[in-house]
């Protein structure tokens, strides 16, 4: 199994990396606002717009990465 992570890892680009970095935090900040947000405190709900954001703007960023990895390989 920590091969095929190793691999994909080491044939991933900073990009890529990066957003992938980016939808695990939205993530988190996702999970703890919707639990802030669903004990009362509408304010969180700010929160919940802004993770989502965060998070599609994330694979965004993976994805165009990725993209751009494979046009210079030329695949």
């Amino acid at each position: 199994m920590w091969r095929s992570v190793r691999g994909t890892l080491d044939g991933s680009s900073t990009g890529e990396l990066f957003g992938i970095a980016v939808i695990l935090v939205a993530l988190v900040t996702l999970v703890c606002s919707a639990m802030i947000y669903a004990s009362g405190d509408e304010v969180a709900f700010f929160g919940l717009l802004a993770s989502f954001a965060v998070g599609t703007m994330g694979v965004g960023i993976h994805v165009a990465s990725r993209e751009a990895r494979l046009r210079r390989a030329g695949r």
